[in-house]
């Protein structure tokens, strides 16, 4: 799924830039792409490698003197993912006017914090 996105848009961005003029971009812009996009593509994953550990953490909570249900796990998921989708935006506006390194980083220290407060 993710390589045949990322040949993809390959495919898109040598179109667009062989129809475009022949101006070249300027020195070290290649590297501070590659640095960008690691760093962008780390974050970005992040949650999405941690997805099957937290299901592990969920299930293994005891609730009420019962193990948490498949059903409140699958709920817990998906509220993650609608408050994603509501704030999103809002918090894209609020990084966009402090500034995307320092959004970067609290990002990084807000999901370790919440990373290991789930460490059972």
């Amino acid at each position: 799924g993710l390589g045949m996105l990322w040949v993809l848009a390959k495919l898109l961005d040598r179109d667009s830039s062989s129809s475009s003029s022949s101006e070249t971009p300027p020195p070290g812009v290649r590297s501070l792409q590659t640095r960008f996009l690691a760093v962008f593509w780390l974050l970005r994953m992040s949650d999405w490698l941690q997805g099957p550990y937290f299901y592990e953490v969920y299930a293994s909570k005891i609730i009420g003197g019962a193990p948490v249900s498949l059903d409140l796990v699958s709920k817990l998921f998906l509220i993650g993912f609608g408050t994603t989708g509501l704030l999103g935006p809002s918090v894209g506006r609020l990084v966009d006017s402090k500034g995307r390194k320092a959004g970067t980083l609290v990002f990084c220290v807000l999901y370790t914090i919440g990373a290991l407060s789930v460490r059972s």
